[in-house]
């Protein structure tokens, strides 16, 4: 939105007072504003606008712009002021000026019969909104790259795990059809075999399903989500699980599920490709207002000074920033490894 103009000095039909009121406002907005003719005097400009040019305003009004304006910006400014006039209409334009980066109005001003008698040139500070877009690239970036890992980690899982164990149960039920066909004792050990393949192919199956989302996530509460999830993870991984959780968890929006859902299984996803652990501890909980979720295992740790935090780790601790959280990783080498993670919640039931 383009910013409110005041009229020029001296403009007999403002009110006296107002037109202070109007500068002390563009001054408070940290806008600064120079009116100028069609020739380039400066009729009136505010506190921030003198700053800008580093004189006081009284030294500044009655002089020419083009004295302010540094050699080689000056020929593109009066290409822009000399478009103004003749289209009457308005340009704006981003720059950074040193480490600030800042947007300038060039704004037509009309007299009688829609003549431009001069320009307002109104100039502010963007460095915050420029910082945030560049953070929301970074974090999008991020995201992008947290999603191809992901389905390049469940490739791997595919190929590595299922499809090896795929095609050993096609080697075992070609084996049985040969002995059928062959008029031979299938024996009972053999079927069997086949079975426990079988099961195991949809447990790891199963697993690779929750890693995308979990199918109860949005019909099921929480709790038991996670419940479900950590009995599944304990028989495909070979790592007992326990988990805990406090009896009265508020309902939660669905952008807080996901945030501990995801917490929970990139904890225990690290627990079982790097503690070398066997057990691992989950503890949900609501105190005071705060959601507080920790994973802690009885592995072989590692020390604080040399850790990497992975895509995985880095994208659950924006997930907890974004919802006003934090998150924490404890170790040391030979203790195990607590992960935790706290998120503020005011629940309806308080």
């Amino acid at each position: 939105m383009k910013p409110k103009l005041p009229r020029i000095k001296n403009d007999p039909k403002i009110p006296a007072g107002l037109e202070s009121i109007a500068w002390a406002l563009l001054d408070a907005k940290a806008i600064a504003v120079t009116l100028i003719d069609t020739t380039g005097a400066i009729l009136s400009i505010n506190r921030l606008g003198a700053q800008y040019v580093g004189k006081p305003i009284d030294e500044v009004i009655g002089s020419s712009i083009w004295n302010f304006i540094p050699g080689a910006k000056k020929n593109y400014y009066k290409i822009l002021f000399t478009q103004v006039i003749e289209t009457h209409k308005s340009i704006d334009f981003q720059y950074k000026d040193n480490e600030q980066w800042k947007q300038t109005f060039i704004y037509p001003i009309q007299g009688k019969d829609n003549q431009v008698t001069g320009i307002a040139l109104c100039t502010s500070d963007i460095t915050p909104q420029v910082e945030a877009e560049e953070g929301l690239k970074r974090v999008l970036m991020e995201l992008v790259t947290a999603q191809e890992d992901e389905r390049h980690r469940i490739s791997q899982d595919l190929h590595d795990d299922v499809g090896q164990k795929m095609t050993a149960l096609l080697f075992e039920l070609r084996a049985i059809k040969d002995a059928i066909e062959n008029e031979q004792k299938v024996s009972r050990k053999e079927i069997n075999s086949v079975i426990r393949n079988m099961e195991t192919i949809i447990k790891h199956v199963r697993q690779i399903f929750y890693q995308l989302y979990p199918p109860s996530l949005s019909k099921m509460d929480l709790p038991k989500v996670l419940e479900a999830f950590c009995s599944t993870f304990e028989e495909t991984n070979n790592l007992h699980v326990d988990f805990s959780c406090q009896e009265e968890i508020p309902e939660l929006p669905d952008i807080y599920d996901k945030a501990i859902y995801r917490f929970v299984q990139e904890g225990l996803a690290n627990v079982a490709k790097h503690a070398r652990a066997s057990s691992a501890w989950i503890n949900l909980d609501y105190t005071d207002g705060d959601l507080n979720i920790s994973v802690e295992d009885n592995g072989q740790g590692f020390n604080m000074n040399s850790i990497i935090e992975g895509i995985g780790l880095h994208g659950i601790r924006e997930r907890f920033l974004m919802l006003g959280g934090s998150m924490d990783i404890e170790s040391s080498s030979g203790k195990g490894t607590r992960l935790s993670g706290t998120i503020p919640f005011r629940s309806r039931i308080q």
